[in-house]
């Protein structure tokens, strides 16, 4: 049967279906692509959430659409699912393309070809909007230029739209490295873009009903990305294990194998302190029960707290408990320790996040909702975090003030200058001013061969980044960590090393010593960060 010429919502929103199962299919390749060696290459996944969030607000059966409801309000309610779900800096300007879509199909009733062609141009024009300084060769370039070439079509039929769309889409992602050069430098193209192409192809091949065909490959020495997914869905579970003999490794391969997301077990051999997200918190319990005595056990249903928001639940002063403080502070983090860190400098709320797990604007809202009862502060601690942050305070204006920390460093410097009552524009700029006086310096190990900001690395080589720039490659992360920490050190008159879930047994002592012997007028303090990825982290002020 030929696809049909003008398409009502449920085969609209059917079509969206088939391209989340493409982007889903595709997800692990376009996670591969990034221009740091770092293990945070998130964006597939960022993407498809958001996609996921977009799609599940218009599910009839969840949120009461009647049949016959015109593809203008179902696109509206799924800009709504996308403006909260968004996730990370690729989520929150795809949530602005669906939000153009919703804007040019705001009174339609059916759509076709030539809706259509005006509704990707607007929702190219929405997503430069939403952007503060636009930057060609990214994802905003091919979605402009696919829209462009939908609109060239010279029959605008929704088949010849989506097929102008999609072959120009791809033709542009391979583009994006002439127009970024550090694209060039890395050798990739942008992530961003590709999901994307992606995307359109899927709402091309839902459309036209044709199956699915191979997914592209991941390319060779690619990070496995998938334990990292966390959909705001199932429980967030978390307990200590007390025992004897405890081996980390052992319990968190058994966390994995069940199926766990955002899995974090630190610890020694006889304390483990456990996080997982779960569909079922069981099985996860019994795990750790086989290896100790289980201790503070804590089990949060995610799936209650993501339909709190989604039903409308936005931050509102007037309903936050009385017992709240005045100003509340609510921070991004991963890592046991670093999650104790800002509780104890007054975080009210500590959203599980970081790199490769980029927290919703929805999440960042609810957070914020239950942190303060007259204004909140919010540390995104990532710059992937940022845009969600952002989209999270839009939502709740004067509510919300966006401290923007690019690090756990410049945030935790940023959460001591936090008063819990006061003047919002002075604690806020106390805490902007923190920020400026703080250097990141993070060390991690190359996960594939590339060049960066003009150094060369291999797959497995110690690497350091400095204030979000890849700076130095070594053969051992300690000699990365003093590589950066030269770079910054100068006049700085105090260290904090935040040791990852990755870091050495004796990483304390090894790093106290270097340290000293390398900048002797330096102040040291070493905290048990716990944080995955970067077994060093360090703050320099």
């Amino acid at each position: 049967m030929a696809p049909s010429e003008r398409l009502n919502a449920q085969q609209l929103l059917e079509a969206f279906r088939v391209a989340e199962q493409w982007l889903a299919l595709n997800r692990e390749a376009v996670n591969a692509i990034n221009v740091y060696p770092v293990p945070d290459g998130d964006t597939g996944t960022n993407m498809l959430l958001t996609l996921r969030a977009t799609i599940a607000a218009a599910d009839p059966e969840q949120h009461g659409l009647a049949d016959g409801t015109g593809v203008g309000e179902v696109m509206r309610t799924m800009a709504r699912g996308a403006l909260l779900g968004a996730r990370g800096n690729s989520g929150v300007i795809l949530s602005q393309m669906f939000s153009g879509l919703a804007d040019a199909l705001e009174d339609a009733e059916e759509i076709d070809g030539e809706a259509l062609c005006d509704a990707l141009t607007a929702a190219a024009r929405a997503a430069y909007d939403a952007v503060g300084d636009p930057v060609e060769g990214t994802m905003l370039t091919v979605m402009r230029e696919a829209a462009e070439a939908a609109a060239r079509s010279s029959a605008p039929t929704i088949a010849a739209v989506l097929d102008a769309a999609v072959t120009e889409a791809h033709a542009s992602v391979e583009r994006t490295p002439t127009l970024l050069p550090r694209l060039a430098e890395a050798g990739v193209v942008d992530a961003g873009g590709l999901g994307v192409a992606v995307l359109l192809a899927g709402l091309r091949y839902g459309y036209l009903g044709e199956e699915l065909p191979e997914p592209m490959p991941v390319p060779a020495g690619a990070v496995e990305m998938g334990g990292v997914e966390h959909e705001g869905h199932g429980y967030c579970t978390e307990f200590v294990v007390v025992g004897r003999a405890l081996e980390r490794a052992a319990l968190a391969a058994a966390l994995d194998d069940m199926g766990g997301a955002s899995v974090l077990v630190v610890g020694d051999t006889d304390v483990l302190h456990v996080h997982v997200h779960v569909e079922d918190p069981g099985p996860a319990l019994s795990a750790g029960a086989a290896a100790g005595a289980l201790e503070a056990v804590k089990i949060e249903n995610m799936q209650a707290q993501h339909d709190k928001w989604a039903a409308g639940h936005n931050a509102d002063p007037e309903r936050a408990p009385a017992e709240l403080p005045e100003l509340g502070l609510v921070a991004v983090a991963q890592g046991h320790g670093l999650a104790a860190a800002f509780r104890e400098l007054g975080a009210g709320q500590v959203v599980d996040g970081g790199a490769t797990n980029n927290p919703s604007a929805g999440e960042l809202l609810e957070a914020a909702r239950r942190a303060g009862r007259e204004h909140v502060f919010l540390l995104p601690n990532d710059p992937n975090v940022i845009l969600a942050a952002e989209q999270a305070a839009s939502q709740a204006p004067g509510f919300i003030t966006v401290v923007p920390a690019r690090s756990i460093a410049a945030g935790l410097a940023a959460a001591i200058s936090y008063a819990p009552e006061g003047d919002p524009t002075a604690v806020a700029e106390q805490m902007h001013a923190a920020i400026e006086g703080v250097h990141t310096v993070e060390v991690t190990r190359s996960v594939r061969d590339t060049t960066a900001d003009g150094v060369t690395v291999a797959e497995g080589d110690a690497i350091v980044i400095v204030d979000g720039r890849l700076v130095a490659r070594a053969a051992t992360l300690e000699e990365a960590m003093l590589a950066g920490l030269a770079r910054v050190a100068g006049d700085a008159e105090l260290v904090t090393v935040y040791l990852g879930a990755d870091a050495a047994p004796d990483a304390r002592e090894t790093v106290e010593r270097l340290i000293a012997e390398a900048c002797p007028q330096l102040e040291i303090e070493v905290v048990n960060g716990g944080q995955p990825h970067y077994p060093y982290i360090l703050g320099i002020e």
